[in-house]
């Protein structure tokens, strides 16, 4: 009897620590930033560290219009999007995926993550997205591309959607900012998005 209640004491605990450190974990998700107080870290603009409402100075259609595929439009009518381009091979990807990854779980109520590969069938998908969003405008499949797009206002002062992309593996710290930012811009100008 003493062994049963010592087994059921030790799964009660095993139970318990098991929430704390999920507690713990989700402390350091959006649900621990104060929105309110929040300041964004990158700017609507044209420049490198920009959010972008058109294409930005470094790509070859600097100042032009971006036409948004359907489904990126029907997305953000819910939650910002991330989207990652990788291959399962190519060193900088394997550093990006796992970090994206993480932003991608931390956030995950207030953000639309897509996964693509850019290699098999799903080849012609990260084309035609990178087409879009490539920042340099190359024309050519770059692997990691990271894609981050929300709702911000532009410098007429109407909301519209802004993007931000970036070539090769970032820092965990430079992912987490755009993904605030994106969360934040979104909650901060949905409601006036037509």
């Amino acid at each position: 009897m003493l062994s049963r209640f010592q087994n059921f004491t030790i799964l009660v605990l095993a139970a318990m620590a098991a929430f704390s450190t999920t507690v713990f974990v989700a402390s350091d998700t959006a649900l621990s930033v104060d929105w309110n107080s929040y300041s964004p870290a990158h700017a609507v603009g044209s420049g490198d560290d920009d959010w972008w409402m058109t294409y930005p100075d470094q790509n070859e259609n600097s100042g032009k219009t971006v036409e948004h595929p359907d489904w990126i439009v029907k997305a953000l009518k819910e939650k910002p999007v991330l989207i990652l381009i990788h291959s399962s091979n190519c060193v900088p990807c394997l550093t990006q995926t796992p970090r994206i990854k993480a932003a991608a779980n931390s956030f995950s109520g207030d953000l639309a993550y897509y996964d693509i590969l850019g290699e098999g069938d799903s080849l012609q998908e990260a084309v035609d997205i990178l087409d879009v969003y490539d920042p340099y405008g190359m024309g050519k499949p770059v692997v990691p591309t990271t894609i981050f797009i929300t709702l911000a206002k532009g410098p007429d002062g109407k909301v519209g959607i802004v993007w931000r992309s970036e070539v090769d593996a970032m820092s965990e710290e430079r992912i987490d900012s755009y993904v605030k930012d994106a969360i934040y811009y979104y909650q901060q100008n949905s409601a006036a998005w037509a």
